[in-house]
Formats: structure tokens, C-alpha cells, sequence
């Protein structure tokens, strides 16, 4: 079968593969440990004290974070200390591009920062920290085109919408570079402060008038634990085959 195709101006790319994840607490996996794979690099989980060691990845070419508007400033503030210490570091001195070295120091920070601020919120024991994404890119594209529309499609599609997006491109020069993304799932309120997920909003079944039918004897009746104004008889989603679709714990969709 063909490969999806994205228009590009002028251009035609094609995407190989894109897949989609959702890290959160339950799958044991940590935001802290995907973000370090993603940028090669070294990280701490403040929560549990673990650091994560990827420095021998040698595939990522280029690593970026971009905050969306309301995400707060201050998350971005290296403190002196800490670059004067990363200077007097093995790596810093071993570097052959000191800008650079310095520069990748400082983003590894800002996302440790990012996801340990995730990590403070998000406390239930089920609960969703990110979204992870991983998609090729054309190998005919230069690396700053590479770079440059990529910068693009996630500013259009994720940044703009509320998220902050931590992402590198990795390339083994094995004719497969491709995108590593992580994006925040929580919005922020115009202060910067965390604002709330979005709740599911069920189709009820309503009357002729458009009034929400009240009949809690029905086997779809639903009502929020939280927000008992919430309620009504659900109307379920069904899969292109009309059966119900069912999610996390065999609940009905």
C-alpha cells in the first residue's frame, strides 16, 4: 500500500510510520526516562531521585522545546550554578563545540524541569503525564529543512493548541531520520498556573424538546461522581463494526 502523503508547498513527503502513546504512571514508564532517551542526555526524576543516562546516544541530531503561550516563564530560568558546575564537567570539557554543549545542557534542564513539574500534578496513580509521538521524515530533506518543518508542524499543531512540545530529530544515517515528540496533556490558565483536563462529554439521549432524559433504572444511566449535575442516559460509541466500544477497565465508551 502507498504511504500517506503530506503536501508541502510544492512538495509531496511521505510518512512512513507515526505512533502514538500515552506515557502515564500506570505503564511504570517515566515521562523523566522517555524525555532523556528522546534528547540523548542525562535526567533526574526529582520524585523518586533516579537519573536517567542516555549521553551515549550519539543518533540525535537536533533537540527543542517549545512552550506554548501560558506554560510559565520561569520554567525556562537555568539557574548560574548549575552552568558554572555543567561547566567544570567531564563533558563540557571533553566537547568539541562548546556552544553547543552548553546550549543542550540548558534545554535538557528546561524539559527536566517541564516534566518534573508534570510529575507534581499529575498524582493519581493512573494518571496520564504525555503524549508520545514518533514519525519519520523524508531522508531527501536537508537537516534544516528537516528542522524547519518540523518546527513548523508542531507549532501548528501542538504549541498553538495549549501544549508544550519536547522533541529531537534522531538519525543513524541509516536512511530512517525521525522524530521523537513529547507533549504536555494538561492545559495552563492565562496566570500559568495547570488548568483542568478536559472531561469526556457523553451524548445523552435527549427528548424531542432536547432535554437530557432522566431515567436512572436505565442500564446506560450515568452520573458524574464529582459533578452530579452531569448525568443522563449515555448514548454508546460504537466501532465501525456497531459493537460497543469498551476502554481502560472494561469500561463502556
Amino acid at each position: 500500500s502507498m504511504p500517506d502523503t503530506a503536501e508541502r508547498g510544492n512538495r509531496i513527503m511521505a510518512i512512513f510510520h507515526f505512533t502514538v502513546k500515552i506515557v502515564g504512571r500506570s505503564k511504570g514508564k517515566s515521562v523523566i526516562s522517555a524525555s532523556a532517551y528522546l534528547n540523548g542526555d542525562v535526567m533526574k526524576n526529582e520524585e523518586t531521585g533516579r537519573i536517567s543516562y542516555y549521553t551515549s546516544k550519539k543518533e540525535v541530531v537536533y533537540t527543542s522545546l517549545m512552550m506554548c503561550e501560558n506554560a510559565p516563564p520561569e520554567w525556562l530560568h537555568v539557574p548560574e550554578e548549575n552552568i558554572k558546575r555543567f561547566q567544570q564537567s567531564i563533558r563540557y570539557k571533553r566537547a568539541d563545540d562548546k556552544d553547543a554543549a552548553l546550549e543542550k545542557f540548558k534545554i535538557t534542564f528546561q524539559k527536566q524541569r517541564l516534566w518534573n513539574e508534570v510529575l507534581k500534578i499529575e498524582k493519581n496513580a493512573d494518571a496520564q503525564l504525555g503524549r508520545s509521538f514518533e514519525f519519520s521524515l523524508p531522508k531527501e530533506w536537508s537537516r534544516q529543512e528537516q528542522i524547519d518543518y518540523t518546527t513548523e508542524y508542531i507549532q501548528k499543531t501542538f504549541v498553538d493548541e495549549g501544549m508544550c512540545a519536547d522533541w529531537s530529530i534522531h538519525d543513524k544515517g541509516d536512511g530512517n531520520p525521525h522524530v521523537h515528540l513529547l507533549v504536555t496533556m494538561r492545559p495552563f490558565n492565562p496566570d500559568h498556573s495547570w488548568g483542568s483536563k478536559e472531561v469526556k462529554d457523553w451524548d445523552f439521549v435527549r427528548d424531542t424538546d432536547g432535554n437530557i432524559v432522566v431515567d436512572e433504572s436505565h442500564p446506560d444511566w450515568w452520573q458524574d461522581k464529582k459533578n452530579p449535575d452531569r448525568h443522563g442516559i449515555r448514548i454508546p460509541v460504537l466501532d465501525e463494526n456497531g459493537v460497543q466500544k469498551v476502554g481502560a477497565r472494561n469500561r463502556k465508551q
